[in-house]
């Protein structure tokens, strides 16, 4: 019977130490489950944001791009656009600077061969 109350006392200290032990964990594992699903979320959210910020940027820069081009397409569209110059009247003549005929600089002889 002594034995049987040694063994029954050891039994139940062990059985409460391991229940005592085992909560004890569960507290700290559930402590860093709960970190390490804020670290997630947090990553998950940073990516999102990241995400959206560039499809914003993209969004804007066609916006803008096709604002530049519809302006330069109204300039070129103006009714002044569309106008050509006037064409420039024609000079006067120049006179020349020396109006005497031209001779030749060399005279050839008239020979017989």
């Amino acid at each position: 019977m002594a034995l049987l109350f040694r063994f029954g006392f050891c039994f139940c200290c062990l059985f409460f130490f391991s229940l005592f032990f085992s909560s004890g964990c569960q507290e700290d594992r559930s402590a860093v489950v709960r970190q390490k699903v804020q670290e997630r979320v947090a990553e998950f959210r940073d990516k999102q944001r990241n995400a959206c910020r560039t499809a914003l940027y993209e969004k804007a820069g066609r916006m803008a791009d096709s604002i530049l081009i519809a302006d330069a397409r109204q300039e070129i569209q103006d009714s002044l656009g569309r106008l050509r110059p006037f064409r420039p009247t024609q000079p006067p003549d120049v006179p020349p600077v020396d109006s005497a005929r031209v001779a030749p600089l060399f005279m050839r002889e008239a020979s017989g061969n």
